[in-house]
């Protein structure tokens, strides 16, 4: 993947009426250069390192993970190849998700 496709903007970010707030959203380009919007479902970090979950706002099954490094004023979403980097991600996104149910 090129550097380029991993670019992405925030299209809106949590609205300032506090009665309506939105999740984050952002727009991701698929192989074909079509724009893609896809909703920040947890941001988390794991040994220093920032990482976003994300789901396709058409498709919510549609479920991408993602390394998050910050370049110049913006962000760049980068592809995971490391499997056990993946599964650990996995892991610990899973942890927090009992968590919150525990707290509920």
């Amino acid at each position: 993947m090129k550097k380029e496709e991993n670019l992405f903007e925030v299209v809106y970010n949590n609205d300032q009426d506090h009665e309506h707030v939105h999740d984050d959203v952002v727009e991701l380009f698929d192989e074909n250069g079509n724009p893609v919007q896809f909703n920040i479902i947890a941001n988390l970090e794991l040994d220093a390192v920032e990482y976003a979950i994300l789901s396709n706002v058409d498709d919510e099954e549609e479920v991408l993970i993602f390394k998050v490094t910050e370049e110049d004023e913006g962000f760049v979403f980068e592809s995971i190849e490391d499997e056990a980097t993946l599964d650990a991600v996995i892991e610990a996104y899973n942890e927090l998700l009992d968590e919150f149910e525990n707290e509920e």
